[in-house]
């Protein structure tokens, strides 16, 4: 896959089709560990007007699970706040000293194709893996200001349902893994962005094909079939792979376990980006080795 389309995949894992609406075929699984029951849920970090109403009966999978609902990260304002802070530069030198001239020409001409008024210097404080991940949803947010991301609509659910709610990580934590790239390295996923958002088109119209009718080996056939194509991508998407999928499974995974040793009479409902659950080293694959029996549920 390149780099491009590995990046919005993993970040933002698609923005998905307008008017389109849920088939029944979801990405969830039910897990049981002895006797104790618990459900995973693939979801999508971006807003959609056809995905702000729960499928009835994921509604009532999350009315059962006492021991709450946990998202990658708790979907709070404070959250969000925090987030939006550690997203900016220390120092005060603005994005256009820091991107090569052709690069900051191209993400100023996207971002007039958006809107007129918008500039550069609008996100000039912003660490450059922060502005590309900023453009990769920036026309979702244009065209849905005020709608909330799906994960946001699940914990909201659950809290106004008076499930217990919670991350299953820290934001801190979720942006170490992309303050680990380095200059180089992020200049190269803004480039790759940039690619994507002005050529690839038909990518994100499959990826959201694919999501809505919940097709999880097509989805991972998908993702695998180009990866490591290009020789100047295949460095860092090894990097990418590992610090923002992998290693996070792993903490998922073991996360996840303790809630289950500390609660083992509770159920719980857990809401992660959906290539956390798929293919190799996933948190179910995981979940699996530790003696979990995990098994799609086919219809809600």
């Amino acid at each position: 896959m390149r780099f491009h389309r590995l990046f919005l995949l993993l970040i933002l894992c698609s923005a998905l089709l307008s008017g389109a609406q849920w088939n029944g075929h979801l990405f969830l699984w039910k897990v049981q560990k002895g006797t104790q029951t618990f459900y995973l849920f693939g979801t999508m970090h971006l807003a959609d007007p056809a995905l702000q109403e729960l499928p009835w009966g994921l509604k009532k999978i999350i009315d059962r699970c006492d021991g709450g609902v946990y998202t990658e990260v708790p979907m709070t304002q404070a959250t969000r706040m925090k987030s939006a802070a550690l997203m900016l530069r220390s120092d005060r030198r603005p994005l256009k000293a820091l991107l090569p001239e052709p690069l900051y020409r191209r993400a100023q001409a996207y971002l007039e194709q958006l809107d007129p008024r918008l500039s550069v210097a609008r996100y000039e404080r912003m660490k450059i893996w922060a502005f590309a991940t900023t453009l990769a949803s920036l026309e979702n947010q244009l065209k849905y200001p005020m709608l909330p991301a799906l994960d946001t609509v699940i914990y909201r659910y659950a809290k106004n349902r008076h499930r217990p709610v919670g991350g299953i990580e820290t934001v801190e934590e979720q942006i170490a893994a992309l303050d680990s790239f380095t200059r180089r390295e992020q200049l190269l996923m803004l480039e790759g962005t940039l690619d994507s958002l002005e050529k690839e088109k038909q990518f994100a119209l499959e990826r959201k094909r694919l999501y809505l009718r919940g097709d999880a080996p097509q989805m991972l056939s998908f993702i695998r079939r180009t990866m490591y194509a290009v020789p100047r991508y295949r460095s860092i998407e090894k990097k990418f792979m590992k610090r923002l999928l992998f290693d996070r499974n792993g903490r998922m995974a073991e996360r996840v376990l303790a809630l289950l040793q500390e609660h083992p009479k509770r159920r719980f409902f857990f809401a992660f980006g959906v290539m956390h659950f798929l293919g190799e080293k996933s948190v179910i694959e995981k979940l699996k080795h530790a003696g979990c029996r995990v098994t799609r549920v086919p219809h809600v």
